[in-house]
């Protein structure tokens, strides 16, 4: 479960309090990173966490029994067809109406072409559906980038952190930028694109509607390029789809708390965050930075969590 401060002027005070004698150097796996636009402050982890990926074959399976991929086949008429003999698209490659659009898209799964896959999925349904999110999970795991960020209101401010995630195998390891002062967001942003190469696959959570237009804004403030990734996936979408009608909302913490049963000590709602990254550029002190971090981290890991839950659901 998780647990957000009951009090948080109360909690600030006794981070202030904790922390007034530290610096970031002293917080662990923290460094100083330099680029063309100057420092700011990186913090790397690694931890393991079990992660699960649907086989091929589950895929292949999944993706032949959906015959609403053919156009003009909605749910009664996948029915018929179904009620008729035709259980999978690869039973319609010889059917008079429907067979040549089976066997392209068989064709499609034969070669293992999941990036084409993947185009028509959207096209006939939408991007967020989940034989989509099935075809991208395809792709090597050390092209996901998991991202969430921290800011100091909606729009027209700062960041205040770049957090991300990666797996190598069994591990994942998260990496933060933090700004010590407002200064320091171009040198932030830089060192985040630094980790973008060209099969990237970033991965959100409302990240299309919120972090990656802000990020955009940014980019854009300081007259930098934007060099937007080819592929985003927003779990927020396969999240609504799978848990919408069982859950009270679909925000990241309740899924977390109800899908993987997790608890925050001590967390601070989002909300929050400027008025604590305010309060440390203020006194000078690292207290009320903790928390943020920590929250951010947080946030990064339970999308691949949630990532893997998805896909083992479908």
């Amino acid at each position: 479960m998780s647990k957000l401060t009951d009090n948080p002027e109360e909690l600030k005070k006794k981070l202030l309090l904790k922390y007034q004698d530290q610096s970031l150097e002293d917080l662990s796996h923290g460094t100083e990173v330099e680029n063309i636009h100057g420092t700011c402050f990186s913090f790397k982890k690694k931890e393991k966490i079990k992660i699960k990926t649907p086989s091929i074959e589950k895929i292949k399976k999944q993706i032949l029994s959906d015959l609403k991929l053919l156009n003009g086949v909605g749910q009664t008429k996948e029915s018929k067809l179904k009620e008729n003999g035709y259980q999978t698209l690869r039973d319609l490659v010889g059917h008079d109406r429907y067979g040549g659009e089976a066997a392209s898209i068989v064709k499609l799964l034969d070669e293992k072409d999941f990036d084409k896959l993947s185009e028509h999925i959207t096209r006939v349904f939408f991007p967020s559906h989940p034989l989509n999110t099935l075809c991208i999970s395809t792709r090597d795991p050390e092209d996901f980038l998991f991202m969430d960020i921290e800011t100091m209101g909606l729009d027209g401010v700062p960041l205040i952190l770049i957090g991300v995630a990666r797996t190598s195998g069994s591990k994942v390891e998260t990496i933060q930028f933090l700004l010590r002062d407002l200064n320091e967001e171009k040198a932030a942003l830089e060192s985040y694109f630094s980790l973008y190469h060209d099969k990237t696959l970033l991965v959100s959570f409302n990240g299309r509607s919120f972090d990656a237009p802000f990020i955009r804004r940014r980019m854009k403030h300081h007259h930098l390029d934007y060099p937007d990734p080819a592929h985003h996936l927003d779990l927020l979408y396969p999240a609504r789809y799978n848990w919408k009608s069982q859950l009270p909302n679909c925000q990241l913490q309740t899924l977390e708390r109800y899908l993987f049963d997790l608890e925050r000590v001590d967390d601070v709602p989002g909300h929050l965050v400027p008025d604590y990254y305010r309060t440390y550029l203020h006194e000078g002190n690292i207290g009320p930075l903790v928390p943020i971090l920590e929250h951010n981290r947080m946030d990064v890991v339970t999308l691949i969590r949630l990532l893997s839950l998805i896909q083992q659901d479908i």
